[in-house]
């Protein structure tokens, strides 16, 4: 590959999606630094951790996620008995492309029910301690439709994002969560609780990463897609069929197109992957570690260039509109403030 990211951090990044780099000293510290205040000090050292000296920090911050990775699984498992199918989604999914998992665990534990089973969900965490804690909407005043506030255990170590749907719109309107449900798979030669199928976790992450216009703090989705695609294989045919559906063709091309730039493989990505002017610019800002957070008009922009189709931006902000009139509550469904909110 002729035209890959350059920069003096591209070798950290090329590491951090599980490939060989060789990068400076230098940089592998100036990376950790920049990038401890988004991924925290564990996953921003990983990648480089012989290279890097252990900041004091970190063990308390190490032995603070195994033990947030042992109290969702135990929430997991309430969920379980109680009968009710719940999946993890977002990093509480991809944690099982790391090692250990718990570097990957950055706040909440986000599960996907069926939206017939979210009362019984509430329910069942209620009975076990769990109270919802109201946060704040977005500035257009909207909570999604698809999600609702955290419910947080009584030692306030697990706050659980119950959804609805495997990411907001315009994903959920795309992709029926039966179809995730009856595609998810237990780990092979594992008895551990059934994940996500590959292509369905590729969506996740780019729309995930399109939500948060590929600001840093959507840096961690596309290592999440470059590690899962390194490790298992992607239906990306299956993957672009809903992708088309949902209007995220400009966030495949940036992602992916990025991804390859940094050098993943080409057999691992689409056989017709082409690099995007937008996959151009996010590559040489992770290779030059530009963390800075776009502003409004720099969103706005990106919204239209890296992430949605123009149709699928239209009908975004008719739901934003819509939800600026008519707020949610963001009450989760089944709990006693719930009546009369939504």
């Amino acid at each position: 590959m002729t035209d890959d990211a350059t920069g003096p951090f591209a070798g950290y990044w090329r590491r951090a999606l599980g490939l060989d780099a060789e990068p400076t000293p230098e940089a592998a510290a100036e990376a950790v630094a920049r990038l401890t205040p988004i991924f925290g000090p564990c996953l921003a050292r990983w990648p480089v951790a012989e290279l890097v000296p252990a900041d004091p920090t970190e063990a308390a911050d190490a032995a603070f996620r195994r033990l947030q990775r042992v109290r969702q699984a135990e929430t997991l498992a309430v969920l379980r008995t109680a009968g009710v199918r719940a999946l993890a989604i977002k990093g509480s999914e991809t944690a099982r492309l790391y090692d250990p998992p718990s570097l990957r665990i950055l706040g909440d534990l986000d599960l996907l029910v069926r939206p017939d089973d979210a009362a019984a969900a509430v329910e069942a965490l209620e009975r076990f301690g769990f109270t919802v804690e109201p946060s704040p909407q977005g500035a257009l005043g909207v909570t999604s439709d698809v999600s609702f506030h955290p419910l947080v255990s009584a030692d306030g170590l697990v706050s659980v994002d119950l959804h609805t749907a495997l990411d907001a719109f315009p994903l959920s309107a795309a992709l029926p969560v039966a179809e995730v449900f009856a595609e998810a798979r237990p780990e092979a030669g594992s008895e551990a609780a059934p994940h996500l199928a590959p292509h369905h976790a590729a969506l996740a992450a780019l729309s995930n990463a399109a939500k948060e216009r590929f600001a840093p703090y959507a840096w961690r989705h596309l290592v999440d897609l470059g590690r899962l695609a390194l490790r298992e294989r992607i239906d990306w045919p299956s993957v672009d069929r809903t992708v088309a559906a949902a209007g995220l063709a400009p966030a495949r091309a940036t992602a992916l197109g990025a991804l390859r730039l940094l050098g993943l493989p080409a057999e691992r990505l689409p056989a017709d992957l082409v690099p995007s002017a937008a996959a151009r610019s996010l590559a040489q800002a992770l290779g030059e570690l530009r963390v800075v957070q776009p502003g409004w008009l720099a969103k706005a922009v990106r919204e239209i260039r890296w992430c949605y189709t123009p149709a699928t931006i239209l009908r975004l902000w008719r739901f934003r509109l819509a939800g600026l009139l008519r707020p949610r509550s963001g009450i989760p469904p089944g709990t006693a403030t719930a009546s009369g909110r939504d």
